[in-house]
């Protein structure tokens, strides 16, 4: 079941950073903005991503030019998240990306661990639990200082969860 699960959030992320466009010919009536088609997804493909049932669009919040999405669900399984980024600047001097979740009241901050890569080279957050964190509405993307302190920094990415 593990496997389905991260199949299927590889499967998502392949979605979501464009790597299913496919270009169109080229013809005289062809501009530059309509350049790019976007393929139809699978019905397997929908039924992956109609699994998740919030999903939260990160707005950049430090004037990284960085973008991202995150889905979540709460099922028999336990709480599930991914968070697929885009234009995440380079980090410098041992300095990392973090992701969070949060809720309000009672206040509450989960780390989802470091960013990492996948496979096909995207940033991205992974994070599972056995509790239901499905009350954590706020995703944050943090740029960490390699120094010890477990405490969020500075704020690149935010979001706020919306039911599918």
């Amino acid at each position: 079941m593990k496997k389905l699960f991260f199949l299927s959030l590889i499967a998502i992320s392949l979605i979501f950073t464009g790597c299913l466009k496919k270009p169109v010919e080229e013809s005289a009536s062809t501009t530059e903005k309509d350049s790019e088609v976007v393929v139809p997804l699978a019905k397997e493909d929908k039924d992956l991503f109609m699994e998740y049932q919030f999903k939260a669009v990160l707005e950049d919040v430090a004037d990284s030019n960085s973008s991202g999405f995150v889905m979540a669900k709460y099922d028999e399984e336990g709480y599930q998240m991914i968070a697929n980024f885009s234009d995440l600047p380079e980090t410098k001097n041992g300095d990392f990306y973090e992701g969070w979740i949060v809720r309000k009241s009672p206040f509450s901050v989960i780390s989802t661990g470091a960013i990492e890569k996948s496979s096909d080279g995207s940033d991205v957050n992974i994070f599972s639990d056995n509790k239901d964190l499905s009350d954590h509405l706020l995703y944050v993307l943090t740029l960490e200082p390699d120094d010890g302190d477990p405490a969020p920094a500075e704020h690149i990415l935010e979001g706020t969860f919306q039911p599918l």
